[in-house]
């Protein structure tokens, strides 16, 4: 088994693409950070900032809801590489004019670059997700998904922990300028990839070359839709993903209160330090869950493994609910990075294995655009209860305990039929 990870990490055009995705995803913990701390700071009730904390996902993920289906048949047709190294670079310039953008214009001119910034991602994501399998040999998927994973988990770490040191300390425009350089360094990687012989992605049925008709993309959406309700397989690593979501939605909002929002003038400054050591403890445990998975290779089911995963994740964030500050909930976090891992890895390995060259553009796109609904509704739904009231433990404690139980009854549910 530890062949195929070697003979990986001497595939120049993989590291390439490794490389690029350990820069800039060590970047983006920066801008998180930093988008949190500033949102803090200037809401309008300090000691709960749950109202602007949920619009945080709003902005972010509308660009998916909206273009992504578009973007994911544009990606089909496109040189999948040139689409990653233009959307990494507009990252970058986006990033960079936060800063001037809100000092100048405050939270709302925030959200409006913050709109622009996903709507370059959104260009990103179905691309990266669909060059790994033109690279990267069948049967070398899963431990280059592992390795990928791998890439971004060992970037949270470092990226949470600096992150939240240098903007507690030195405030939220260093995240946005140091990020900004990463992206440019990403691009640097990234433009060393060169694609295989072969490795060009075929037209999907029926394109015309060179047209962009609205009529023939909406047709290739509608096709990329049916692949995936068509595709049990797909569609089950899809609904795992849309799990996810929704307790990261919910995450979104109250993590940043119970770290530490509305403790004064340090508010700020406590979410950034605060909810990077958490995100850093959440990714060493994915390095522990991305390294097993790649040491064993493919191996048994992985529906059972999804199950497995979205069930775990639920009971972690129902023992966080109710685990005090400090170690105990760090610990906690750990144990949730492990089943997060698991679901990333092999979400993304079903999907690549069971949806076809030419769709996967736009069954990613789709994927993602489910999983960026999913968020806004949980991310909403918990600022809406949280300004009502509720206690952000309360929410945390509710959502893992729906998450676990919804999925080990589905589980149960369609053990019988399997055999």
């Amino acid at each position: 088994m530890p062949r195929i990870p070697l003979a990986l990490a001497r595939d120049a055009n993989f590291r390439a693409l490794w490389i690029g995705q350990l820069i800039s995803i060590f970047g983006d913990r920066f801008t998180y950070l930093a988008l949190l701390a500033v949102v803090v700071a200037r809401a309008r009730v300090p000691e709960n900032p749950a109202a602007e904390l949920a619009l945080l996902p709003l902005f972010s993920f509308l660009p998916a809801i909206l273009f992504g289906p578009w973007i994911g048949a544009w990606v089909d047709r496109s040189d999948t590489r040139r689409a990653l190294i233009a959307s990494d670079a507009a990252r970058g310039f986006v990033v960079l004019a936060m800063i001037p953008a809100t000092l100048a214009g405050g939270l709302p001119a925030l959200y409006a670059l913050v709109f622009t910034l996903y709507v370059a991602n959104t260009f990103f994501l179905p691309a990266r997700s669909a060059i790994v399998p033109l690279l990267v040999p069948r049967d070398g998927l899963t431990e280059a998904n592992s390795l990928m994973t791998f890439a971004g988990v060992a970037a949270t770490i470092a990226g949470s922990l600096a992150g939240g040191y240098l903007i507690a300390r030195f405030g939220w425009r260093w995240g946005f300028a140091l990020d900004a350089g990463t992206y440019f360094l990403s691009v640097i990687a990234l433009w060393r990839i060169r694609m295989p012989a072969g490795g060009a992605v075929p037209k999907p049925a029926g394109a015309v070359a060179g047209t962009k008709r609205y009529g023939a993309m909406l047709t290739e959406i509608r096709e990329g839709f049916g692949i995936l309700i068509r595709t049990p397989r797909a569609w089950g690593a899809t609904l795992a993903v849309m799990f996810l979501w929704m307790m990261g939605g919910v995450l979104h909002v109250t993590v940043p209160m119970v770290t530490g929002a509305g403790s004064g003038p340090d508010g700020p400054g406590r979410v950034a330090s605060g909810v990077g050591t958490l995100l850093a403890a959440a990714a060493c445990g994915m390095v522990l869950g991305t390294v097993t998975l790649a040491a064993r290779g493919k191996g048994g089911s992985s529906r059972l493994r999804l199950v497995i995963a979205v069930v775990g994740t639920g009971l972690s964030l129902a023992a966080f609910a109710m685990a005090p500050a400090g170690p105990a909930a760090a610990g906690v976090a750990f144990l949730a990075g492990v089943f997060v891992s698991v679901l990333m890895v092999t979400s993304e390995t079903a999907l690549q294995e069971a949806v076809p060259t030419a769709a996967r553009g736009r069954v990613f796109a789709l994927r993602d655009m489910a999983a960026r609904i999913t968020v806004l509704a949980a991310a909403g739904g918990a600022g809406v209860v949280m300004s009502g009231g509720v206690a952000p433990r309360s929410a945390i404690l509710i959502v893992g305990l729906l998450a676990a139980l919804a999925a080990a009854a589905g589980l149960v549910g369609r053990r019988r039929p399997t055999g």
